[in-house]
């Protein structure tokens, strides 16, 4: 899957690219959406693969995420990921959550 789809849906549902985290979280939803055994794969193994990518710490990838996301749910930004995933959930998601939705969004959409 490619990054720059990735940021493209992370703008069109509202996700600040001001943010560290941002490139982290467009990096593991590449990376989940494009590994079909995803739904397995946990986020300390995301984490781990993607902090080994950007060399930080898994922590730092785990912290810089969890910011942007709960800036994210702060600033009513549920109904655009409504919109564009049609998840019924507007409200917060924990980041697995968030991750895992979006991967199978951009797996059900990639041929479009």
């Amino acid at each position: 899957m490619e990054k720059t789809i990735v940021s493209e849906l992370l703008i069109r549902i509202g996700v600040n690219p001001s943010y560290r985290g941002y490139p982290y979280l467009a990096h593991i939803i590449c990376q989940a959406a494009s590994d079909e055994s995803s739904p397995f794969l946990t986020s300390k193994a995301l984490y781990q693969a993607t902090a080994e990518y950007f060399h930080v710490s898994p922590d730092s990838i785990q912290h810089s995420i969890r910011t942007l996301l709960d800036a994210y749910w702060e600033q009513g930004n549920g109904c655009h990921f409504c919109s564009v995933t049609g998840y019924p959930n507007a409200g917060p998601l924990p980041p697995k959550e968030f991750i895992a939705v979006l991967a199978d969004y951009m797996r059900r959409n990639k041929s479009r």
